[in-house]
């Protein structure tokens, strides 16, 4: 007896889930070139139109003026949008691994989606809000980002760690990883703020334009 003519759609779709689903793996390098490729492109526009020393300024002078501006803007709000998606499908991921419906795997993982959509939105907010129009808010928005992101790896790291959790594979080598880069980060982060504070530089104001 032949199989119904709807067998092979149906196994069509299937493929074309799974190498959807497959696909979704790629987001976090997706995520590091927006933010990379961003402040590379936004810093060698903002040396050209000499907007900034060549020599190592803050991220933030390289994306303040127009055109870099623009720029800096697009690909922090795409990078936003792709964190947003990787949060959300990390937290779905440990969702369907608690199968001991853990109380504490249960918080720690609502934590994390909270704080990285509180990262996410800081992303948003520091490229939407340059630092000469708006310091405070620009500010804010950056704080928001990397004390998210950092408190956002520590709980995932720590997810790894607990024996409640069965990934299907040993995520303590993955997990100690996850604590390593979360150290690091929170160490620049403090390496950061400090510099800041002793090194307070003020971004360059471009040159006035000749009024026609």
């Amino acid at each position: 007896m032949a199989p119904p003519p709807h067998l092979p759609v149906q196994c069509s779709k299937t493929k074309t889930l799974q190498g959807f689903g497959s696909l979704l793996g790629y987001l976090p390098f997706l995520l590091t070139l927006l933010i990379g490729g961003g402040i590379v492109i936004c810093y060698c526009m903002a040396v050209a139109y000499g907007h900034v020393e060549a020599a190592f300024p803050y991220i933030s002078d390289t994306g303040t003026f127009p055109p870099e501006s623009c720029v800096f803007t697009l690909f922090l709000n795409c990078a936003a949008v792709v964190a947003l998606a990787i949060f959300t499908l990390k937290y779905l991921h440990v969702v369907q691994y608690n199968r001991q419906c853990s109380p504490a795997v249960t918080r720690i993982n609502t934590a994390a989606l909270i704080t990285g959509y509180i990262a996410a939105f800081g992303i948003m907010v520091v490229g939407a809000f340059q630092e000469t129009n708006v310091l405070a808010v620009h500010v804010a928005g950056a704080m928001m980002a990397f004390i998210g992101g950092t408190v956002y790896m520590f709980l995932i790291a720590s997810l790894g760690f607990r024996q409640d959790v069965n990934f299907g594979v040993d995520e303590r080598q993955y997990a100690k990883a996850r604590l390593a880069m979360a150290i690091l980060s929170a160490v620049s982060f403090i390496i950061s703020i400090l510099y800041c504070k002793l090194f307070s530089v003020k971004p360059v104001v471009p040159p006035a334009r000749n009024e026609v």
